[in-house]
């Protein structure tokens, strides 16, 4: 005798039989396969006539039945009319993809917002020495809130930063690690005998700054002019001469057609240089900032070649519109990354955060369960369903589908009270929206946007208007 019995539909069979084959389950089970298309319409009454017919009720001992999870069915009222104490109901997850954490066969999901990682963000406040404490301050906390391990203090050539000591001291009640980004050699002394922790960009132009007491770790790059592998040695060489042991090495990242393909070869030779023991660098800005694409996959990208190539410290600035969220976006990418390596697996199939625009898996409604969806209604609440094709808008009399929402909308007879036409244009405006992005609409729920989701929901850092 079964354990346990699986109610589903037509479409969903042959899904659940192969997903609970792949499960190795340790009881015996059943899968019923009802009269009905879409499992989810599986009300009440209509399980309670099936299993009558099926003589499940009086046939089975202390059998389980598991009920779809999108089901309206009322375990009470299934309870109360078939009367029988050694049947079990409850339903199981939504989707059929989400039954082997339902048994327990796989950990829960990593809150990979929560995991710790080893390598460092360094964000920079672009411009810092143009700013008033306050809002130096304000977006320290900003970037350190989303993941920022060191905050960068972004300087301007010829431009004074009188209240440098100031910001570095109110940073560093804050516990912050600072480091300053200048060719100036009067700000590197001063942030040096005030506490700064890092000192990036030095080359042969501005090597004379370590002839004064070195407080800092510098980054090491190449002289501008060449960009090249030997310049990035040859500065090294003379960093050494002065009995600096500790550094940090940055072969700069180009722009994507200014030498992007040959500083990636830089990275990869220092990754493989077995002589050169000091941690690595690399600067995403040149990358994300200077790219018309969206940050997110770009700053996956960076996060993997950090993991892949052992590059201990990331710089990321936000100093454009959109690049908002990128120092949160490397942050979430270093840890799925690297908790992928760690578990010698593809970095897939492990969290949706990053997953901003298109969603997963297809979880859209198909024609025939819209169909069947449509024939079973029998009131005038208007019913918002989208095919992957169109988005289908019906009620027990009217039946409209399409893509242009304002036709859609001036179609529909019931909308003359205000809120129930404001909740419809809310709801055929996310419905777009998603037909639009390749994302699963469920009217009444809210779209998926990744981690985005959880800012909508929380006070986000503003950035200082301007017309530029």
């Amino acid at each position: 005798m079964p354990k346990k019995i699986f109610l589903t539909g037509k479409l969903a069979y042959s899904s659940l039989k192969k997903t609970l084959a792949r499960l190795n389950l340790d009881f015996d089970y059943q899968i019923l396969k009802m009269p009905i298309t879409v499992a989810a319409l599986m009300d009440s009454s209509f399980i309670i006539r099936n299993l009558k017919k099926a003589e499940i009720h009086s046939s089975a001992e202390n059998l389980e039945i598991i009920l779809p999870g999108r089901s309206q069915a009322e375990i009470e009222i299934i309870n109360k009319e078939l009367k029988n104490e050694l049947l079990e109901f409850q339903k199981g997850p939504d989707e059929i993809i989400d039954l082997p954490e339902f048994f327990g066969k796989k950990t829960a999901k990593i809150d990979f917002e929560q995991e710790k990682r080893g390598h460092k963000i360094i964000a920079e406040i672009n411009e810092a020495s143009l700013m008033d404490l306050d809002e130096i301050i304000k977006i320290a906390d900003y970037y350190h809130q989303n993941g920022a391990d060191i905050i960068d203090l972004g300087c301007v050539n010829g431009r004074e930063f009188p209240h440098l000591e100031e910001v570095i001291y109110s940073l560093k009640e804050k516990n912050y690690q600072l480091s300053i980004d200048t060719f100036d050699q009067d700000e590197i002394i001063r942030a040096s005998k005030t506490g700064i922790d890092y000192l990036l960009s030095i080359n042969s132009h501005n090597l004379e700054v370590l002839n004064y007491e070195v407080n800092y770790l510098p980054v090491i790059i190449p002289d501008p002019e060449s960009g090249n592998l030997k310049s990035l040695y040859k500065n090294i060489k003379k960093v050494k001469k002065k009995g600096i042991k500790n550094y940090i090495v940055d072969p700069i990242l180009d722009p994507i057609n200014f030498g992007f393909s040959e500083s990636l070869f830089r990275y990869l030779s220092l990754a493989k240089d077995k002589k050169l023991k000091q941690e690595m660098m690399m600067g995403v800005g040149n990358l994300i900032e200077l790219s018309d694409c969206d940050s997110t996959g770009l700053n996956f990208i960076a996060a993997a070649l950090a993991v892949e190539l052992n590059i201990e410290y990331l710089l990321i600035t936000e100093a454009s519109f959109k690049t908002r969220g990128a120092v949160k976006e490397l942050d979430l990418a270093l840890k799925i990354i690297s908790h992928a390596e760690q578990e010698n697996s593809l970095p897939n199939n492990l969290s949706n955060l990053l997953l901003n625009l298109k969603d997963r898996k297809d979880r859209n409604y198909t024609r025939e369960e819209v169909k069947e969806i449509k024939n079973s209604i029998t009131d005038s609440n208007y019913r918002i369903l989208n095919d992957g094709k169109a988005i289908n808008i019906f009620n027990a009399e009217e039946e409209y589908r399409g893509r242009d929402i304002s036709e859609l909308f001036f179609e529909l007879k019931n909308t003359n009270e205000p809120s129930h036409a404001f909740y419809l244009g809310k709801e055929l405006q996310k419905a777009y929206t998603a037909l639009n992005l390749s994302k699963n609409y469920r009217q009444e729920d809210e779209l998926d946007w990744g981690y985005l989701n959880s800012n909508f929901k929380s006070e986000k850092f503003k950035e200082k208007k301007n017309d530029n």
